[in-house]
């Protein structure tokens, strides 16, 4: 049985062709830039809204414990000065407040090296409360 075969050729009318768009003068300021045209000076007024509310809560410290250590200078061939030194705090856990929660921050102690001695163990800074 013989099968029924159309062809189709599509056709483009004249009046659907895009136009070229018109030229520029060669000295025009504004050649190069957009131009955004109207048909009146009218307010246009949008048929919805859109509102965004966000909120963040920020984190307070309450209280610090800290180890003091004093840090002496080393010298590149591996000496150490200990006439050159500084004392620091360094924190190994931090209290902090969150929306009237308390957490709680652990961080690893400092360790005896040698150019680094430990003065004080477990100081805690900060209110009590």
């Amino acid at each position: 049985m013989a099968g029924f075969e159309s062809v189709v050729r599509p056709s483009v009318f004249p009046d659907t062709r895009p136009t070229s768009s018109p030229a520029t003068p060669v000295n025009d300021p504004n050649s190069g830039k957009g131009l955004i045209t109207g048909s009146s000076g009218k307010t246009i007024n949008l048929p919805f809204s859109f509102t965004l509310t966000a909120s963040e809560s920020r984190m307070s410290e309450r209280r610090r414990r800290v180890d003091v250590a004093r840090v002496y200078q080393a010298n590149d061939d591996g000496t150490v000065n200990r006439d050159s030194f500084v004392d620091i705090n360094v924190v190994n856990k931090l209290w902090m407040d969150e929306a009237g929660i308390t957490n709680m921050r652990y961080y690893r102690r400092v360790e005896p090296a040698d150019n680094i001695e430990i003065k004080e163990k477990d100081k805690e800074i900060g209110s009590g409360g």
